[in-house]
């Protein structure tokens, strides 16, 4: 349905006015200043920033986070945290975990996930953190909860629009740092030191 909707509303409506537009500006200029590819040129930018004022902001400043602020980081190996934790060793942590909601606020949440006493999983969404209210940020950080170390946390910009077709996100985000590797290198690494705490080898 919205599909259709958005089909009827760009080639039944949006560009057959930005054609009638261009075309009008195009003869205006032409007849009053001899420059009619001037005001062609003018009508064509007019009509796109009607509709498509924020597409290349928005691709730009995505771009510009996932570059500079993206990424995964290893500050303590699974392996080195469990050989310095060997009273772990045995347990099931599994995907049984208490939560608690440190931040409940809209588009400002802050979300602990408690495998034990000793480390958690913590969730961070931050969401329209740039003026186009499009990108979202999202940190997720496995804590040491005796010393407050981060072990290892992953950093990802996201571009969430669902009215606006042309601004939702690629199979893959802007630069290495919102990479699909990069997004799951936290989880992916607890889910290692879960198997290294339960004693599974596979």
């Amino acid at each position: 349905m919205i599909a259709l909707l958005y089909f009827v509303f760009f080639f039944l409506i949006y560009l057959p006015i930005s054609i009638w537009v261009i075309r009008k500006s195009y003869q205006f200029a032409k007849a009053n200043y001899q420059r009619g590819w001037l005001g062609g040129l003018v009508a064509a930018l007019i009509m796109y920033n009607l509709v498509f004022w924020d597409w290349i902001p928005v691709i730009l400043i995505h771009k510009y986070l996932c570059e500079t602020e993206g990424g995964f980081w290893v500050y303590k190996t699974p392996e080195q945290w469990v050989k310095e934790h060997p009273e772990v060793l045995g347990q099931d942590w599994g995907n049984n975990f208490r939560i608690e909601a440190v931040r409940k606020d809209f588009g400002n949440r802050l979300q602990r996930n408690w495998f034990d006493s000793s480390i958690y999983k913590e969730i961070s969404q931050r969401s329209e953190i740039d003026f186009t209210k499009t990108i979202n940020r999202r940190e997720i950080k496995i804590v040491d909860a005796n010393t407050n170390e981060i072990l290892f946390k992953s950093v990802n910009f996201s571009r969430i629009a669902p009215y606006k077709l042309w601004l939702s996100e690629p199979s893959q985000s802007e630069g290495p740092g919102c990479s699909k590797s990069a997004n799951n290198g936290a989880v992916n690494e607890f889910a290692k030191m879960k198997k290294l705490v339960k004693g599974d080898k596979k």
